[in-house]
């Protein structure tokens, strides 16, 4: 039994984990600031960590349940996820100038239904999740990150379950998530920004284990990342939408 010492520790280390990732997000985001900006740019290389450590945080959450779990808990998370992907969309659009994919909320909530569904291991969860997986394979081109991205929370769970090679095959899914044509012509050309690209895909989910398992210590105050994060995700992306519209008429 998990004493109450240690279910701090491994909080602290999960809400270590979020704050990762949203501030590895919002440093990518910046680089829309000022499209084409060379250091605004190398946000890009410190954000490949924001979406592992996300699907990594969702998976930490569903271990902790009961497989099948679907309580009021599930169902808030579920229910937000949903609600501010709907909400997300439109600053998502500003932000990047309608590039033709969807936020990356609606890749998350696909992979949080399908993790739960894969967890729960009952006829009726595996059905939706293999309703959910052709949902997916459907929209690949639209989803960010596109079907191995909502894969990845799975990969995670199980990683966190059973470890080893499921850790190996979770961080190569996270690289080859992120391997869009342009990235592996420039690993190849041996681009050492690329590959500062590629070691932050590959870095991002073995970081975020050892900080959700390596004891902190006790004096470290780490502030809760709490449902207020659903909302900074909307709200950062129409703060630099809005900057950047600025600069651009000044």
């Amino acid at each position: 039994m998990n004493t109450p010492q240690a279910s701090r520790r491994r909080e602290r280390g999960l809400d270590l984990v979020k704050w990762l990732a949203l501030l590895s997000m919002a440093l990518d985001h910046l680089r829309f600031l000022i499209p084409g900006h060379a250091l605004l740019g190398w946000g890009f290389v410190p954000g490949r960590l924001a979406f592992p450590l996300f699907c990594l945080a969702l998976a930490a959450n569903l271990a902790r349940s009961r497989p099948g779990a679907c309580g009021r808990s599930e169902q808030r998370h579920i229910a937000a996820l949903l609600l501010f992907a709907a909400l997300s969309e439109p600053a998502h659009d500003l932000m990047l100038g309608n590039a033709g994919k969807l936020n990356i909320l609606i890749t998350l909530a696909l992979g949080w239904a399908i993790a739960w569904s894969a967890q729960a291991l009952q006829r009726g969860p595996l059905l939706l999740a293999a309703l959910l997986l052709a949902g997916a394979v459907w929209l690949n081109a639209s989803l960010t990150y596109g079907l191995l991205g909502v894969l990845l929370p799975t990969l995670c769970l199980l990683a966190l379950q059973r470890g080893g090679a499921w850790l190996a095959l979770a961080t190569l899914t996270a690289l080859l998530a992120n391997l869009t044509p342009r990235l592996g012509a420039a690993l190849l050309a041996g681009q050492p920004r690329d590959w500062l690209i590629a070691f932050s895909c590959l870095a991002a989910l073995p970081l975020g284990f050892w900080l959700l398992r390596t004891p902190l210590p006790e004096r470290l105050r780490v502030p809760a990342v709490g449902r207020w994060a659903y909302y900074f995700y909307p709200l950062h992306m129409l703060a630099i939408a809005a900057a950047a519209w600025l600069l651009r008429a000044l």
